[in-house]
């Protein structure tokens, strides 16, 4: 491939990312579990930096692919399309990116179900849970700032 290093760099970078995207859905499930709400609070405003990150760093990423002609590809398609050292070393960083999300998933779906039950407790329980929206300090959704991207919403 040619542009080799540049794109194992980036996807190096991306991992990193996600790893600290782990750590902070850690952090929201901990934080969540306490019902301190001031910490709850404080993880969820990181959570909206994580988010602005995410949709910088999936700008870079299709820029990255079309100017190295993988414009379209998912990365398992890109590893597939390697031999030798190469293929192998894409794979293992396939790998950590698919465990990376994966976690951060895991995390996400754990905070969810404490959430849930927290709704359920206090009669709220029909509240869309879902929705990937980040709220601002009045709980309202600017619009402009919505961009209805959801960070875990990625195919490896």
């Amino acid at each position: 491939m040619d542009n080799y290093d540049e794109f194992y760099d980036f996807m190096e970078q991306y991992i990193d990312f996600y790893n600290d995207v782990c750590n902070n859905e850690k952090n929201k499930m901990d934080a969540l579990e306490s019902d301190n709400l001031k910490l709850i609070n404080e993880v969820l405003s990181d959570y909206q930096v994580f988010v602005t990150r995410a949709e910088l760093y999936e700008k870079r990423r299709k820029e990255l692919f079309k100017k190295i002609g993988l414009d379209g590809k998912t990365f398992r398609e890109i590893v597939d399309m390697e031999t030798g050292v190469q293929r192998e070393e894409l794979e293992n960083l396939f790998l950590d990116f698919r465990d990376a999300v994966s976690t951060a998933r895991e995390y996400n779906s754990r905070s969810l179900e404490i959430v849930k039950k927290n709704l359920k407790e206090t009669g709220m329980q029909d509240y869309d849970i879902n929705d990937p929206a980040c709220y601002d300090k009045s709980g309202n959704i600017p619009e402009r700032g919505y961009s209805h991207t959801n960070l875990l919403n990625r195919q490896a």
